[in-house]
């Protein structure tokens, strides 16, 4: 298909006539009408209604909009990557991974990388869909704290505490750890089911033979950090502390509730050894800015 025609066609949808969009695209008006009925001999369907008020899309033209967006977005994402490959350079790489590990690791990585760095641009999902972006090739590497599918290369970047969360006059907040059958009878802000933070604290606590019922349950990790700062009990995520709190782990027979975060990325991907010595570097990072838990792993291939 000729990426050209696609060109021509969102710039009529946007213009919404002829007229103006052969001035955008600096084409005669009646050579720009020939092109648009080109794509719709290609595509085997009328993309516009043509009466005497002008054009409007039809039903399977708007169905069409989002399709020719996409491919010239590709299109220009494949541009980009054939001119570092050319030049044998790699840089502006998309990462995906949940919010909190954005805000919290890679986004103060990207800083610390400075402009030498290879990560360009990020996508925020839920724990659960990191991976899919990937399989789907809409990010070129992930960061996640779920188990990484086989066929995909990872690595282990490190392991981050699940933080019990206080204001610094709460008992907590003196100990190096809290016991989860004393942390489990305080009045607890936990995240709903659905949110992988609470998964953990459920299984943590079935594993430990104890059972809780949360005084307050959100959807929102700021909203359950403001409410254990205004007093109202103790939160459990895996977030930076804010509003002064503290942050405590949380610890179960045989050791504490921990994070593991896995780099993971398609190993045929062209700058699979830059990704790799990202993730090599972004592992280091985070030992530095988490000492207490965050250890260096190593990479394993698919199987």
């Amino acid at each position: 298909m000729d990426l050209r025609l696609l060109h021509y066609f969102l710039a009529v949808c946007k213009t919404g006539t002829l007229h103006g969009a052969a001035a955008v695209v600096h084409v005669a008006q009646p050579s720009l009408s020939r092109q648009i009925r080109r794509l719709e001999q290609d595509l085997g369907f009328t993309l516009f209604d043509r009466s005497a008020r002008g054009l409007s899309l039809t039903a399977a033209g708007r169905m069409f909009v989002p399709v020719a967006e996409d491919l010239l977005t590709r299109a220009t994402q494949a541009q980009a990557t054939a001119r570092s490959i050319a030049r044998g350079t790699v840089s502006d790489l998309t990462v995906v991974a949940a919010p909190t590990t954005m805000a919290d690791i890679i986004s103060p990585f990207i800083v610390h990388a400075g402009s030498a760095g290879i990560i360009g641009n990020a996508i925020e999902v839920m724990p659960e869909q990191v991976y899919s972006v990937i399989e789907r090739g809409d990010a070129d590497f992930a960061v996640g704290t779920r188990i990484p599918p086989a066929e995909l290369r990872s690595m282990v970047l490190g392991h981050a505490y699940l933080w019990a969360q206080m204001p610094a006059s709460h008992p907590f907040a003196t100990r190096a750890s809290v016991p989860i059958d004393e942390l489990l009878r305080e009045p607890l802000i936990a995240m709903s089911p659905a949110h992988g933070v609470r998964q953990m604290l459920d299984s943590a606590a079935a594993r430990a033979g104890l059972s809780f019922t949360p005084s307050v349950e959100t959807t929102s990790p700021v909203l359950a950090q403001a409410l254990a700062a205004a007093g109202r009990g103790v939160c459990v995520l895996s977030d930076d502390p804010h509003y002064d709190l503290v942050a405590v782990p949380i610890s179960v027979p045989g050791g504490e509730v921990i994070i593991t975060l896995f780099g993971v990325w398609d190993e045929l991907h062209y700058a699979s050894a830059h990704i790799a010595a990202c993730l090599e570097e972004l592992s280091v990072f985070n030992a530095e800015l988490y000492p207490q838990t965050m250890k260096f792993g190593s990479a394993r291939s698919a199987s």
